[in-house]
């Protein structure tokens, strides 16, 4: 029987029982997080206020253009140096570029593999099968390209949505006129749910990808159509795991004042260097151990969901309750 508490057990239970999927999870949350870019977006919002946090955003999304400015600059400016230093800077360049590689491919290829892991643990009938880290790796890179293009594509539409919705605040710092800020908090009002619907779609997508091997332009069609029909589903359990989110990382700063702060204040009272980074090792563990359980529990949600709406199971909680009465 379909029920969001029976998928959010299967989903916890996947992710406690079988640890190795934790290996992929701590490069795939380098992934995964970008791919949800709204939930940013609303957590900076309640944090510094629509407008604050909307200038920060934009801000960094207009600065964009000046990086590749100046790194255009500076790449003209480095031809009329002598050949040793432009052989060491394109050397360095070219080591940074390799090393950015090969965690973008690690992100995007266990991204895949944990999609793809999921789905066979939950295929199991009675005894899980055993997985290895490579054997993930090598399943995963064959939907490298089509994975990356999903990611890539999911966060230039939040960041043109954006864009587009935060233009009245461009219009406002050259007027006076503070009906720009009506228009643009309507407009935001409409990107939330616009960007939420895009994510959604491309998590479905991705999903699709990895799991009936569809291409990037098929998968994106058969998700749209997953999430067309099961739209108010979608919502909630995206809601369940924001506040699921929300709640656990309240816990993790929780945790880490009670546990952490009273040592590493003390080191720094009394002058002891190596406890104090002891503590900053150990603190940093800690968290990225966090990031990578809550990704596993993400995904593993989120491909469970998908498994059963392929399988036409589901009704929204708000219609049950409706139905009902």
């Amino acid at each position: 029987m379909f029920s969001y508490r029976s998928i959010l057990k299967q989903a916890w239970a996947i992710v406690w029982k079988h640890k190795y999927l934790w290996f992929f999870s701590l490069f795939a949350s380098l992934a995964v997080a970008g791919g949800s870019m709204e939930y940013q977006f609303l957590a900076q919002t309640m944090d510094q206020g629509l407008i604050d946090s909307s200038y920060q955003n934009l801000s960094g999304i207009l600065t964009i253009g000046d990086f590749f400015q100046q790194m255009g600059s500076g790449i003209v400016n480095l031809f009329n140096q002598n050949i040793v230093t432009i052989l060491n800077a394109f050397t360095f360049l070219l080591l940074f570029l390799l090393l950015v590689f090969i965690f973008v491919w690690l992100a995007i290829v266990c991204q895949a593999a944990l999609v793809d892991n999921v789905k066979k643990i939950l295929s199991a009938k009675k005894k899980a099968p055993v997985f290895s880290i490579r054997e993930g790796l090598t399943n995963g890179s064959r939907h490298f390209w089509s994975v990356l293009g999903l990611n890539i594509l999911i966060k230039a539409l939040i960041c043109f949505a954006f864009f587009i919705a935060s233009l009245p605040l461009l219009f406002l710092v050259g007027s006076d006129n503070y009906s720009f800020v009506i228009v643009y908090t309507i407009l935001f009002t409409i990107f939330v749910p616009v960007a939420v619907s895009l994510s959604l779609i491309i998590k479905y997508a991705i999903s699709d990808c990895v799991l009936e091997d569809d291409s990037m332009t098929t998968s994106i069609k058969n998700g749209w159509k997953l999430f067309k029909k099961n739209w108010l589903i979608s919502l909630e359990v995206a809601l369940i795991l924001f506040f699921i989110s929300f709640l656990a990382s309240f816990i993790l700063l929780l945790v880490i004042f009670i546990l952490f702060f009273p040592i590493f204040w003390l080191s720094l009272a009394f002058s002891i260097t190596w406890l104090s980074i002891v503590i900053l090792l150990l603190g940093l563990i800690f968290i990225i151990a966090f990031g990578s359980i809550l990704t596993s529990f993400q995904v593993a949600t989120w491909t469970n969901l998908y498994l059963h709406l392929k399988e036409n199971k589901g009704i929204a909680k708000l219609e049950r309750i409706f139905k009902k009465k």
